[in-house]
């Protein structure tokens, strides 16, 4: 077996180049967004961070506002790839309780949220491109539709309504999760978060709705 490193083909080369010139962006754009905001940040304070050109944004990402959606599809792709490498993780462990693996996921979503933290305002302040609320509410509507699954809910009203007041449950927690100063602060709210999620699945926050409402 030769140990030799075979040289890399050019295109090779050129899609490493690509991939790197998009990490640098991302994450020039990352601190920027996270410090001026989505309005007042301007492409040539990314490219400045970069160090690279303003021709490099537009090349890779077409803009400001691309840029921005691309640091956002990231970002909660980590987080639901972290909160499903969780539940897989307990399901093959042999927990079967649809509750169990829905804490499991919650906990490692709100973990990965406070490792992400900085981010979390740039996305959640009301500062964004056009049409960017539309998509985050779209984004919470699969949320809720995974929840929904993951607990084992049914398509009824009293389901669906549970699904989102427990999707809306670990959003708010994200949210002080993510203001928390230390990671042990942070799970500590996680915790709470889960407690209130289980009396909420179990029924214990629930009343009776009188007939006829």
């Amino acid at each position: 077996m030769s140990l030799e490193v075979e040289p890399q083909s050019p295109g090779g080369r050129r899609w490493a180049r690509t991939e790197e010139t998009r990490r640098q962006l991302l994450d020039a754009s990352r601190e920027v967004f996270a410090e001026k905001g989505y309005t007042v940040a301007s492409v040539s304070d990314v490219v400045a961070r970069a160090d690279s050109s303003v021709g490099s944004v537009y090349h890779h990402f077409g803009g400001k506002e691309q840029l921005y959606l691309a640091l956002w599809e990231e970002y909660v792709d980590r987080l639901a790839a972290a909160a499903a490498a969780s539940v897989a993780k307990i399901r093959k462990s042999g927990v079967e309780s649809p509750l169990d693996q829905f804490e499991a996921g919650a906990l490692a979503y709100l973990d990965a949220v406070w490792e992400d933290r900085e981010l979390l305002p740039v996305f959640y302040a009301g500062d964004g491109p056009p049409g960017f609320e539309v998509m985050r509410r779209r984004r919470n509507t699969e949320w809720i539709r995974r929840n929904l699954q993951v607990l084992g809910l049914g398509a009824s009203d009293e389901d669906k309504l549970l699904g989102a007041i427990l999707t809306a449950l670990i959003g708010e927690a994200a949210r002080m999760t993510a203001g928390c100063e230390t990671k042990r602060q942070a799970r500590r709210v996680a915790r709470h978060a889960i407690a209130l999620a289980q009396r909420l699945f179990d029924g214990e926050l629930t009343a009776d709705v009188p007939a006829g409402l």
